[in-house]
């Protein structure tokens, strides 16, 4: 990748209504570069097809995808009244991670309702990109990988209504190096230990527990390779509440001491 690719910048950004079916789109091979793109619904209803199926995406919602996928897009024949969006295409940079990561925890079909920190990202990278504000590619990377964040968290904070085991799978994963336990995660999903525990288990095969404890491992693992820290500057950095406690886990899993692995 070029030095100048690896900070992402917006290719174009506007506001569009369509009101009939001719409106559609085959992503695949449909440009180059290749781009991403946000789309946001904001009155009426868009379809939006992938492996997953054909669904309406209407306001509140936006479509996540690239111009190098069999995916496709447009004015449902089915609709009613306009369909008016608001678009955002940048280059993908070093956020290719990230939005693929994004696509794959939620699907190409995310929430994004008005009142929320993505959405008034969205609109400020869209008016200053009309306006022509940005002062550097840097700025517009660095809002791309807010919005991109952002839009993550708000998906992660929905499921804590609609799903809360997902949630609580992504609760580990995000602060696993914190000093957290089961009852505690649970609390945070509105829900007991035992059926936490039972639904988790059931759903990814291996119990909160495991993962738990795995997160931590190859966490401190990676860190007893890239730093001069002291196994307890490790043990507390990944989330274990003595060196002790983390050396045996440490053997149980890797058939070593931490000591004997740096």
């Amino acid at each position: 990748m070029p030095e100048s690719e690896v900070f992402s910048y917006v290719r174009v950004a506007a506001d569009e209504e369509r009101s009939s079916a001719h409106y559609r789109f085959e992503n695949i091979g449909r440009e180059a570069p290749a781009s991403f793109v946000i789309q946001r619904t904001i009155a009426g209803a868009a379809f939006f097809a992938d492996a997953a199926g054909r669904r309406l995406v209407p306001v509140g919602l936006a479509m996540l995808f690239t111009h190098a996928e069999p995916t496709s897009y447009g004015y449902p024949p089915e609709a009613t009244e306009p369909y008016r969006l608001r678009f955002l295409s940048f280059s993908p940079g070093d956020l290719k991670p990230l939005f693929d990561r994004l696509r794959r925890d939620f699907g190409a079909v995310v929430r994004m309702p008005e009142n929320t920190e993505a959405t008034a990202l969205f609109n400020e990278i869209v008016r200053r990109y009309q306006q022509r504000q940005f002062r550097d590619r840097l700025e517009q990377s660095e809002l791309l990988h807010r919005l991109l964040l952002a839009l993550y968290r708000d998906q992660v904070q929905e499921t804590r209504q609609t799903d809360p085991v997902e949630f609580g799978h992504h609760y580990l994963q995000n602060h696993f190096r914190s000093p957290i336990n089961l009852k505690g995660v649970a609390e945070k999903c509105g829900v007991s230990r035992e059926h936490f525990i039972r639904q988790f288990t059931g759903r990814y095969r291996e119990s909160p527990g495991v993962v738990l404890r795995r997160l931590r491992l190859e966490h401190a693992r990676a860190m007893l390779l890239s730093t001069q820290l002291s196994v307890q500057d490790v043990a507390l950095a990944s989330g274990f509440t003595s060196s002790n406690t983390f050396c045996r886990a440490y053997r149980a899993r890797f058939g070593q001491s931490p000591g004997e692995r740096r």
